[in-house]
């Protein structure tokens, strides 16, 4: 793996994020390191930097050069309500109207497909920039994910706390099937998306040699 390229973390919101930085931080010192907190914000970047954490977009190879780009995916549904209750409940924003209200909203529908795009949204461009990054992950099998984030990496001896969890929140059995719908109607372009990258992931799950089966055994046990 060319250690020479920055790591750039796709954070998409309420998909493991805060743990997995975690994780990153373990191979790198945080003054190697830029948090970006706002999508459009530009990380101020020099030559120590060789990691940027945060909720960027995809494309900052257009100003950094090549980067290992990594990111996690999270079942649509599941996304938008946990990312609803976290801003209501723990954030408490007061401006968010009805969970059905949030998840039809422009800005917040189809977020996994305009994080990977850069912002588009765009089913087509979300499924052609995943052949560039180096990893994306699975929320819902979080430590398989780590164990190929890594590998792929190279990392060693690692270690990873899950944080940020809204344990008070409703799981999908509790939302009212109509509000499920207007869900699903809101977020097609995430949901083909998710699909398309769980087979991936599944994919290079089922095609690690008969060793790396035992470690991954191992690693989530």
């Amino acid at each position: 793996m060319n250690k020479n390229k920055r790591l750039v973390f796709v954070h998409i919101p309420k998909t493991a994020g805060s743990s997995l930085n975690l994780f990153i931080y373990q191979n790198y010192s945080r003054d190697e390191c830029v948090l970006v907190s706002n999508p459009n914000e530009t990380p101020q970047i020099n030559e120590h930097i060789k990691c940027i954490l945060g909720h960027n977009l995809y494309g900052q190879h257009q100003e950094l050069g090549p980067c290992h780009y990594i990111t996690m995916f999270r079942d649509p549904i599941d996304r938008v309500i946990s990312n609803y209750f976290y801003l209501k409940d723990v954030l408490h924003y007061n401006h968010l109207g009805s969970l059905e209200e949030f998840a039809q909203s422009a800005e917040r529908s189809n977020l996994q497909t305009r994080f990977v795009t850069g912002g588009q949204v765009d089913l087509e461009q979300a499924i052609i920039n995943l052949d560039h990054f180096t990893f994306y992950g699975i929320t819902e099998v979080f430590q398989p994910s780590l164990f190929l984030l890594k590998e792929i990496m190279g990392w060693k001896n690692m270690n990873c706390p899950k944080v940020n969890v809204n344990t008070k929140k409703p799981t999908k059995e509790f939302i009212p099937k109509k509000t499920i719908k207007k869900i699903e109607q809101a977020n097609q372009l995430d949901i083909q998306l998710y699909q398309v990258a769980k087979k991936n992931f599944e994919n290079r799950l089922q095609s690690l040699d008969h060793n790396m089966k035992i470690e991954l055994q191992k690693w989530t046990t």
